[in-house]
C-alpha cells in the first residue's frame, strides 16, 4: 500500500509542478467576446453592448451606427484584427485539455471497478473552469474578460490544482476498492497495485509533457500577440475617435 501511495503522490505532485513563461507584454481584454462567421459581439454579463455584422456594420446597445467610407473600412480593419487573434488565442487555450482529462480517467479505470462519483464532479468543475475563461463550438468562440499575458498561469496553475483535486478527492473511493478486491479475493491485489504504479508514472509523465507543451507554446505567441494587440488597440483608438460612444466599452487594454 506504501507503493500504491507513492505513485499517487508522484502523479499529483507532477499535475501541480508550476511552468513558468516569460510574459511579452501586459495585454487586457476589458470584455467578453463572442465570434461567429458573421458577427462579433462585445458582451458584458451576458449581455452585447457592440456588435459588428460581417465585419463592416457595427452597432451600440443594439442600436445601428451609420458609417461613411472611411468610417467603414476601419470597422473592417477591427473587425479582421480581432479574428486574426482570438480565436487561435481560444484554440491554444483549450487543445489537449479534453485529453489529458481522458488520462485521468484511464488511471482511474485501471484502479477500480468503476469511476468514483467525486471524480466525475471534480473533473466537471475542471470543464466548467476552463469555459467559463475559454469556449468554442462549430460555429463560435467565446473569450471571457482577462489578462492574456497570464493565460499560462490559468493552464498550469488553476487548471493544474483542479486536476489534482480531482485526483486526490477520488483516493478514498481508490483505495476502498483496492482494500474490498482485497478482501473477496478477487485476483492479486500487489499486481494491481504494481500495475497501476506503473500507469500512473506513465501518464503522469505524459501530462506533464502536455503541460510543458502547453505554456511553451502559450510562450511563443505572447510576442506575436502583443503586437498584434497593439496594432488592434491603435485601430480602436482610431475607431474611438470616429465614434466617440466606443470609449465606454474599451476593448483592448495596454498596461506598459
Amino acid at each position: 500500500m506504501n507503493r500504491l501511495l507513492s505513485a499517487i503522490a508522484l502523479f499529483c505532485a507532477v499535475l501541480t509542478s508550476p511552468v513558468h513563461a516569460k510574459n511579452k507584454c501586459d495585454v487586457e481584454l476589458g470584455h467578453g467576446l463572442i465570434i461567429t462567421d458573421n458577427e462579433i459581439r462585445i458582451v458584458d454579463d451576458g449581455q452585447t453592448r457592440i456588435q459588428i455584422n460581417n465585419d463592416s456594420q457595427l452597432f451600440i446597445l443594439g442600436r445601428w451606427i451609420e458609417l461613411d467610407q472611411e468610417g467603414e473600412e476601419v470597422v473592417r480593419e477591427y473587425s479582421i484584427g480581432i479574428r486574426d487573434t482570438v480565436p487561435e488565442l481560444v484554440n491554444l487555450a483549450t487543445d489537449g485539455v479534453n485529453l489529458g482529462l481522458s488520462a485521468i480517467e484511464q488511471v482511474v479505470e485501471g484502479m477500480s471497478d468503476k469511476e468514483p462519483e467525486v471524480l466525475k464532479t471534480q473533473l466537471q468543475y475542471v470543464e466548467r473552469a476552463l469555459m467559463d475563461k475559454f469556449k468554442r463550438g462549430d460555429d463560435f468562440f467565446f473569450i471571457a474578460p482577462q489578462s492574456l499575458s497570464k493565460i499560462d498561469d490559468f493552464f498550469t496553475k488553476e487548471i493544474s490544482q483542479k486536476i489534482h483535486s480531482a485526483v486526490h478527492g477520488s483516493l478514498g473511493s481508490i483505495l476502498v476498492s483496492l482494500g474490498d478486491a482485497f478482501k473477496s479475493r478477487e485476483g492479486n491485489i500487489e499486481d494491481r497495485i504494481n500495475d497501476m504504479g506503473q500507469r500512473m508514472e506513465i501518464i503522469s509523465k505524459e501530462i506533464d509533457k502536455s503541460l510543458q507543451k502547453k505554456a511553451h507554446q502559450l510562450e511563443e505567441k505572447a510576442a506575436e500577440y502583443c503586437e498584434c494587440l497593439n496594432t488592434l488597440d491603435q485601430t480602436e483608438e482610431k475607431l474611438q475617435r470616429i465614434v466617440p460612444e466606443l470609449v465606454a466599452y474599451d476593448l483592448v487594454q495596454i498596461r506598459s
